[in-house]
């Protein structure tokens, strides 16, 4: 899925649009008899039905006063949030100055400081008035103003923000605040009842009713993606607010769309409550979210590379590199290694050893069983916290000295990496990002091309890249020999 039109749903330096209201189909609320299914009624409750065992369906009434019900019950706790924001509006290649109606243009002129304007939705989940929302809600707010239902206004104060999951808390002052509680998200089942609170459009206290349409969506936009899916209308504006089950329960922060059109066509996605509550809990607590670290780069295993490595089937985290000066730079690990067991966990995947490492305390020394050459070994390795996503950044471009010259991030190729895409030259360096608006990015170089030669000379390693560019510091232009999808070409990289 592209990220393209993955659309944040924060009202900010968004147009206003008219838009047609989306309604559920008559069919699912006339439907007559029974069905047999194994599922979980519009309630909510858990049922394991025998393919022989009926389940009725309630009537359009009942499902009517439930839906009114769990409205009742949460929207007390839903609140609209205004913010502004200082910004130093400079002139971009390929970009205009945003402008929202109702709102001023941001800021004077080039280079001025102005002022940015939006509005999200949040959800109160503490009697004293700690308030659930989004990072790209409230992350960069100078002044945040917090309406509630009954329409009393508050100013509130930023406690605290974590951009890799896009949450955020602030907090207005009080004791008595009608809160939400947090549900167990890990209980979610695909079909089921959900209602989406918040202020699409500056339309506060708005609702939309819908399903489950998946769990666990990784969009590919950080670490610890696990979204919820869902049909319930979410719409700019809407972000922060809670995605809410048939109990009343919050089970997610409504966070982003897939949209072309930048409105709701049936595809948003909510942080799961479970992942929330973790995140919420640190920054009460210290104002920022503390996490392990291995320092690996970390990816899953083909059934070639698998069996490359000797190894019977796929499950487990196979190292790409190992990060210098990491926590695991100190132990055996190296590049090629399968991660079989962390912690005595088995680890089935990247991702989920990465959301493992996450959840385990800094200075904890954990035991890791890995796969090399055929044969299951042991090292212990003390867990490091892990750097900000813009410290890793930071780090990646002074270790790498290429992503500042061409804008890209690379990893040097190793045997399994060739083997697994057949490539002609067996050594390299591979593209793992590309800067937007960079010189790679005007060359047309791609995520996945493999760099065998600047200038002629080879490029073996990260390193001989780095090395090479050093040599070429004053050139305008250099000449890359690449290899994708099998071919083999040669593109010219300008630095003018």
């Amino acid at each position: 899925m592209s990220n393209r039109y993955l659309k944040p749903t924060g009202m900010k330096n968004r147009f206003l649009k008219r838009w047609l209201p989306a309604t559920l189909s008559a069919a699912l609320l006339v439907m007559a008899g029974t069905v047999a299914t194994t599922r979980t009624n519009v309630f909510g409750q858990h049922s394991a039905q025998s393919a022989n065992q009926q389940v009725a369906l309630p009537s359009p009434a009942d499902l009517s006063r439930t839906f009114i019900s769990v409205a009742k019950q949460v929207k007390p706790a839903v609140v609209n949030i205004d913010v502004v924001e200082k910004v130093n509006v400079r002139a971009t290649r390929g970009q205009m100055m945003p402008q929202i109606p109702g709102f001023p243009p941001f800021g004077g002129g080039q280079g001025e400081p102005g002022k940015k304007r939006g509005t999200g939705s949040g959800v109160i989940v503490s009697a004293d008035g700690y308030i659930l929302t989004n990072n790209h809600v409230a992350g960069g707010a100078t002044e945040i103003q917090v309406k509630l239902s009954d329409g009393s206004e508050y100013k509130a104060k930023l406690i605290g923000t974590d951009p890799e999951t896009d949450l955020a808390v602030i907090k207005i002052e009080g004791n008595s605040f009608s809160y939400a509680k947090l549900g167990d998200s890990g209980r979610l089942e695909q079909g089921e009842w959900v209602i989406a609170l918040g202020s699409p459009f500056g339309l506060e206290q708005t609702m939309t009713a819908g399903i489950i349409s998946a769990t666990g969506r990784d969009l590919r936009n950080g670490p610890y993606d696990n979204y919820i899916q869902t049909d319930a209308s979410i719409n700019p504006g809407n972000s922060g607010g809670p995605l809410v089950n048939m109990q009343g329960e919050v089970v997610g922060i409504n966070t982003m769309i897939f949209s072309r059109s930048g409105g709701s066509e049936g595809i948003g996605f909510a942080v799961p409550s479970n992942l929330g509550q973790k995140v919420y809990n640190q920054l009460v607590k210290n104002g920022k979210v503390s996490r392990g670290y291995l320092g690996l780069n970390l990816q899953n295993a083909t059934p070639s590379i698998a069996k490359s490595l000797g190894y019977e089937g796929v499950t487990g985290a196979l190292v790409g590199d190992v990060t210098k000066d990491g926590p695991a730079a100190k132990s055996d690990l190296r590049s090629g290694d399968m991660i079989v067991e962390f912690d005595g966990k088995k680890v089935t995947s990247a991702k989920q050893l990465t959301e493992l490492v996450a959840d385990t305390a800094t200075g904890k020394a954990v035991q890791v069983k890995y796969l090399r050459d055929g044969r299951v070994q042991n090292t212990t390795i003390q867990i490091g916290e892990r750097p900000s996503g813009k410290q890793i950044a930071e780090r990646e471009l002074n270790e790498n000295s290429q992503g500042t010259k061409l804008g890209i991030s690379v990893g040097t190729v190793t045997p399994e990496i060739a083997a697994e895409l057949k490539l002609k030259v067996k050594s390299g360096v591979l593209i793992q990002s590309v800067q937007p608006d960079g010189p790679a990015a005007d060359a047309g170089l791609q995520p996945g091309d493999v760099i065998h030669q600047i200038n002629r000379t080879p490029v073996t390693s990260a390193e001989t890249l780095t090395s090479a560019l050093r040599g070429l510091q004053n050139a305008k232009e250099v000449v890359l020999q690449v290899e994708r999808n099998g071919q083999l070409s040669f593109i010219t990289v300008s630095f003018e």
